[in-house]
């Protein structure tokens, strides 16, 4: 088994983020940066980007407690599904499973984390063109 352990960012929340497994579990998915220990040639560290996927219990916290710019500490494992986009081919997406218990840690205090989600309420915010969406979510028992 491989563990994950990053410190960094939620970088962005989709439109979908919250959502239900086809067996009627709670997921929600955001998005996470961390900088690398390498650099890039401007001196600044290169900027990893991954997709986050929670379920149950702790899906239905992160939903009610994240904002883009959350200072998080994720534990989990890279896992990588399989799926047949809508023309048909097969493809292949990776996103971080945190641990169920002690996989995220909230790396700042509730004041701080509420005057951060006002603050992205009250910024607008350019407009972006849409991002392909993810897959559907679905339950670590269910086949590929």
């Amino acid at each position: 088994m491989q563990e994950f352990i990053a410190n960094g960012r939620v970088s962005d929340i989709p439109a979908d983020a919250l959502g239900k497994t086809a067996n009627g579990h709670v997921s929600f998915k955001f998005d996470f940066a961390c900088d690398s220990s390498l650099q890039g040639n401007d001196g600044k560290p290169l900027t990893s980007f991954f997709h986050v996927q929670v379920y149950g219990k702790q899906a239905e916290i992160m939903a009610q407690s994240l904002s883009k710019g959350s200072p998080l500490l994720i534990k989990g494992e890279i896992i990588q599904r399989t799926y047949t986009n809508a023309q048909g081919k097969r493809r292949s997406y990776q996103y971080i499973a945190p641990s169920q218990h002690n996989g995220i840690t909230f790396l700042e205090n509730k004041a701080a984390a509420e005057r951060r989600k006002q603050d992205n309420l009250n910024t607008p915010q350019p407009e972006t063109p849409p991002v392909p969406s993810y897959p559907e979510p679905v339950d670590a028992d269910e086949p590929f």
